[in-house]
């Protein structure tokens, strides 16, 4: 009979695979990250996902690029698209316009993931996660 010491390894590979899968399911996190069980058979990584911002203000609605002062906050909300991470994001966003006077009193985030069409093995963009932060004047 095996030890619970030759046992707990199998048991923590199990329960690591369970919580990656229940959060790429559930939380839109990256079949790479979290255990990464599924990085072999899916596109779907934090690099090849798409970040759409929009910033909105009284006559304004803009979509704007990611600086890249806030890249590594950006790739953190396409890895695991929380309601924090990407209020963090908003918020990091909303600092940057403000500091070069620019007014926002909305951010609005979409993140999105590409799927491999069977058919035609085209590539489909699929949202994973839309967010609206308003900011506190």
């Amino acid at each position: 009979m095996r030890s619970w010491r030759q046992r707990l390894p199998v048991l923590i590979l199990a329960v690591t695979a369970l919580i990656q899968v229940g959060l790429t399911r559930s939380a839109g996190l990256t079949a790479w990250k979290g255990g990464g069980f599924g990085m072999f058979s899916t596109i779907d990584d934090a690099p090849h996902r798409a970040l759409r911002v929009v910033v909105e203000a009284p006559e304004r609605s803009e979509e704007v690029d990611v600086a890249p002062s806030i890249e590594d906050e950006a790739l953190r909300a396409m890895t695991i698209p929380s309601d924090r991470r990407l209020r963090r994001l908003a918020e990091a966003i909303a600092a940057r316009e403000r500091r070069y006077a620019r007014p926002v009193t909305r951010v609005r985030i979409t993140v999105w993931r590409h799927e491999v069409a069977r058919e035609t093995l085209g590539f489909t963009p699929v949202v994973v996660r839309e967010y609206t932060h308003d900011i506190r004047p």
